[in-house]
C-alpha cells in the first residue's frame, strides 16, 4: 500500500509541476492556471510563513510515505529530488531553488495576466 501511495504522490507531484509549466497554454485549461498558482503560492508563502519559505504540504505528506518505506536523507523539496534523479547526480540545492523561484515568479505574472484579461473580457461584453 505504501508503494502505491508513493507512486501516486510522485504522479501528483509531476502533474502539479507540469501543470505549473504548461496549464496556461491551452485555451481549455487557461482558466484553471490561476487556481493552481494560487494553491502553490498558498503552500509556499502562506503555510511557508510558519513552516519555512517554499513549504509544500504535498511534499510533506509524500516524504512521510517515503520514510515509512524506509527511505532516508530526502532533500527539502520534490523539485530537488526530481532534479537529482533526472541528472543522475547531486544538483546543488541553490540552483534548484533559483530555477523554482524564477519559474514561480513568471507563473504568478502569467496568472495575474490571465485574471486581468478575463475581467476585461467580462466588463467589455
Amino acid at each position: 500500500m505504501l508503494a502505491l501511495a508513493d507512486w501516486l504522490f510522485t504522479a501528483l507531484h509531476v502533474g502539479v509541476v507540469l501543470g505549473f509549466l504548461f496549464l496556461w497554454v491551452p485555451k481549455r485549461t487557461k482558466r484553471l492556471y490561476p487556481w493552481l498558482v494560487g494553491a502553490v503560492a498558498t503552500s509556499w508563502l502562506l503555510l511557508g510563513a510558519w513552516k519555512g519559505l517554499g513549504y509544500c504540504f504535498l511534499t510533506d505528506w509524500h516524504w512521510r510515505v517515503k520514510r515509512a518505506r524506509g527511505e532516508v536523507s530526502m532533500p527539502g523539496s520534490f523539485l530537488k529530488y526530481a532534479a537529482d534523479a533526472v541528472a543522475g547526480r547531486d544538483v546543488p540545492s541553490h540552483w534548484v531553488d533559483a530555477v523554482a523561484g524564477g519559474v514561480f515568479v513568471v507563473g504568478c505574472v502569467i496568472a495575474i495576466a490571465i485574471v486581468i484579461a478575463a475581467r476585461r473580457r467580462m466588463t467589455s461584453s
